[in-house]
């Protein structure tokens, strides 16, 4: 099943391959039904200023290009373009395994070491940025009871994913919490389907759960619950991620823009 979250403001739409149809018709039904279709940005770690970080840095040591030997080729890329970050720090890497005194010289140029530093800093930092909390909810939490049970839990790391947004905690969290008192009332594995969105600009990964927590699970006689519930994956992310990272930040700077789901039919 393929949907998108669009842009009410802008009309921007991503496009996602849903992991549990079943599970998504009854939440967007569930939505529909009261209302709350609609996410906003509560949280993110993107900054315009990451992005005038790496502009800043590469300007300035672009000045004294010609003094030095960097084995930087381009200076004028798409500063959100991936193929184009991965270019810049593989040349700066490689500038310092060709010239290893570069950081000595540069210091002694008005400290233009910091800047070059910087640019390799500045890169891994926005490269970690695109990552978003959305919520249908401003004071009291948005929830529906979840249907499916344990089985729509996993360990998977996926673009869009259900946050856990519940009342107590889930058998994951008192494994990592040193909670061993998992057959109580507090234990709370997903009973309930959130309006907290996690959405990460990250290629996904299939990940089974560690080894210590199935033998903890096993040892208290529990089932190995997931630590979270996909709700999917961005189609050809990796084709479009340059368009998709401009989407985000151009529609998450307007604090009163919100996005909803829709299936494509």
């Amino acid at each position: 099943m393929l949907a998108k979250l669009i842009w009410e403001s802008t009309g921007d739409e991503i496009l996602f391959q849903v992991t549990f149809p079943d599970l998504f018709e009854y939440y967007l039904k569930q939505l529909k039904k009261q209302n709350r279709n609609f996410f906003f940005c509560k949280k993110t770690k993107f900054s315009n200023d990451l992005i005038l970080s790496l502009e800043n840095s590469i300007k300035s040591i672009k000045k004294i290009k010609d003094k030095l030997p960097f084995c930087i080729s381009n200076w004028d890329g798409d500063i959100l373009d991936q193929t184009y970050l991965n270019e810049l720090h593989r040349d700066w890497v490689k500038t310092g395994i060709a010239y290893p005194k570069i950081i000595s010289l540069l210091r002694m140029m008005q400290n233009a070491d910091v800047d070059y530093r910087n640019i390799n800093l500045a890169i891994h930092n926005l490269e970690n940025s695109f990552a978003y909390k959305f919520k249908n909810y401003d004071k009291d939490p948005f929830q529906v009871a979840n249907t499916f049970g344990e089985k729509v839990t996993g360990f998977n790391l996926d673009n869009i994913m259900l946050e856990f947004d519940n009342l107590g905690r889930s058998t994951w969290e008192k494994f990592k919490n040193w909670d061993n008192n998992i057959k109580d009332t507090d234990t709370n594995n997903y009973q309930m389907l959130s309006g907290a969105v996690e959405f990460v600009l990250r290629r996904p990964q299939v990940i089974n759960p560690p080894q210590e927590y199935v033998k903890w699970c096993q040892q208290h006689n529990v089932n190995t619950v997931g630590m979270s519930i996909s709700l999917g994956n961005i189609v050809d992310l990796d084709k479009n991620l340059t368009d998709i990272r401009k989407i985000l930040i151009r529609n998450t700077n307007e604090q009163t823009n919100q996005f909803f789901f829709e299936i494509c039919s």
